[in-house]
């Protein structure tokens, strides 16, 4: 059976204004130097990139997506598959906000 690499990025989006202005809290957070989050107190889930609030759409774009892109040119199949709520940036993310572009 053939192998198929699959490989699990996580997005830990800033909150939004409105999210600040009821005094809402984080509640995922990144472990400095590993590629682990934790979610509530103490519930730890370790995937293959993670990207904290700070990140930027491009560092996402550059690190995950590009280099299917390029895979793809080259005649591999690849898929991306972005998951999350409504208006949370998922289509941005996908194309680094240069989409039609390498």
């Amino acid at each position: 059976m053939e192998e198929i690499p699959v490989k699990v990025a996580v997005r830990i989006r800033p909150l939004l204004p409105k999210e600040i202005l009821h005094n809402q809290q984080v509640c995922v957070r990144v472990v400095p130097n590993t590629q682990q989050v934790i979610m509530g107190k103490d519930r730890a889930f370790t995937f293959d990139f993670v990207f904290g609030q700070k990140s930027l759409q491009n560092e996402l774009y550059v690190t995950c997506i590009k280099p299917l892109v390029l895979s793809l040119i080259e005649g591999y199949n690849v898929t991306v598959f972005a998951y999350g709520q409504t208006g949370s940036g998922k289509t941005y993310t996908i194309g680094g906000g240069h989409v039609g572009e390498c």
